[in-house]
């Protein structure tokens, strides 16, 4: 049934992309994509909220179907926000825009909830309520929290939450499902180093900032390669390191910039005190003062074992079974998604396609996710507030 509407409205979804694509839009600045998604979703007959958390999207849909007990209400996020950065792609409809680009998918993603959205409009044969919620400022990892800050769980209290996202390297057309830890979490950490700076030529008149820089970044890997159990994900970067003026000159200032990223709290815990520990040992050894600032910026994203049952559940039915990779691998990339589902039972899958990984210039949303993606929402409203799952022939299987 799902299939052949999409038929009928395929040329709709393509304009919605197109339209979203060419006017990217990055973090708490996305006025242009909101009001274009709110009219859409007004048009579709959906209660509409605007401006939540700055310019967050919220539209609830009540389904028609007589049902015993409480109206369960099911929550679907999509993300609003692109990247600041140039698009290299050669699409007919590229951004209009140099320096913002699409290039995470998210445009694709808000027309997959829309689509779910204009679908369930047409067929509200559903006991329970579907909340649509378009969320700000994900690249940044601070959209969710301004949402629930502007009392989004307040006013539209949900069940359950879902969210999607593509996935180049997944088979294409293939749905991939993790057990448990879907999404890495992520913090910032922030070094600066401070010693007496000196001649090139003396240093022992002195300290040493960008050695002493050096043996953190050294020791901290070394250390946490044994320190943290190998079976639990734990990945440190640094991006960017500034120090000095001259060649001759050892600086008496270093600041290191970088992100950690874990699949498990407790190796996130850990690994926050091996970074203090490590500053300690560099001060004592190189005669220079660490301060050291770790700012949290998402929870590890944990899929709850119930919804990840029910994606796995509608996914199948959608794709067949074939298609479905149970316990697929999670990602060290890390999505504010986790602040809702560390508030409410939820779950994260991805939807596979071929080209270039998100963030690189080239990479380009594969439209053929869309009625994939928007037909696992459908069931899965249909399903998490009925009870009742509706027939399916497989059709992307047999497609």
């Amino acid at each position: 049934m799902f299939r052949s509407w999409y038929c009928d409205h395929e040329g709709r979804a393509m304009a919605w992309l197109h339209a979203l694509h060419r006017d990217p839009e990055t973090g708490f600045q996305e006025h242009r994509t909101a009001a274009l998604v709110a009219g859409l979703l007004e048009d579709l007959g959906l209660e509409v909220r605007r401006s939540i958390g700055g310019t967050g999207v919220v539209a609830l849909l009540r389904g028609q179907r007589p049902g015993a007990g409480p109206r369960r209400r099911i929550g679907l996020r999509a993300e609003l926000d692109a990247l600041p950065m140039a698009e290299r792609t050669g699409l007919p409809y590229a951004s209009r825009h140099e320096g913002l680009f699409h290039g995470c998918g998210h445009d694709g993603h808000m027309v997959i909830a829309l689509t779910a959205a204009a679908y369930l409009a047409c067929n509200p044969d559903f006991a329970g309520e579907a909340l649509f919620i378009f969320q700000p400022a994900e690249e940044l990892l601070r959209g969710a929290r301004a949402m629930l800050a502007d009392r989004l769980l307040d006013d539209f209290p949900c069940d359950e939450i879902y969210a999607l996202h593509n996935l180049p390297g997944l088979p294409a057309g293939h749905v991939g499902v993790p057990d448990g830890t879907a999404m890495a979490s992520a913090d910032d950490i922030d070094v600066t180093l401070k010693g007496a700076g000196t001649h090139g030529s003396a240093p022992h008149t002195g300290a040493d900032t960008i050695m002493a820089a050096a043996a953190f970044m050294s020791m901290v890997q070394q250390a946490a390669s044994r320190a943290i159990d190998a079976r639990h994900a734990a990945v440190l970067s640094f991006g960017r390191i500034e120090a000095g003026t001259a060649r001759n000159i050892l600086p008496a200032t270093a600041t290191l910039q970088g992100t950690l990223r874990c699949g498990e709290e407790a190796a996130r815990d850990r690994f926050a005190t091996l970074l203090r520990q490590t500053a300690a040992a560099i001060e004592a050894v190189h005669d220079v003062r660490i301060d050291l600032c770790i700012t949290p910026a998402a929870p590890v994203a944990v899929n709850a074992p119930d919804c990840r049952d029910a994606v796995l559940a509608s996914a199948r039915r959608v794709v067949g079974q074939g298609r479905v990779i149970d316990r697929a691998p999670h990602l060290m990339a890390s999505e504010d998604f986790a602040e809702f589902q560390a508030r409410m039972p939820g779950a994260y899958f991805f939807i596979g396609q071929d080209g270039p990984y998100p963030h690189h210039p080239a990479y380009r949303f594969d439209p053929a996710i869309i009625p994939i993606g928007a037909e696992i929402l459908v069931d899965l409203v249909q399903t998490r507030t009925t009870g009742h799952a509706p027939h399916h022939s497989n059709s992307f299987e047999d497609a």
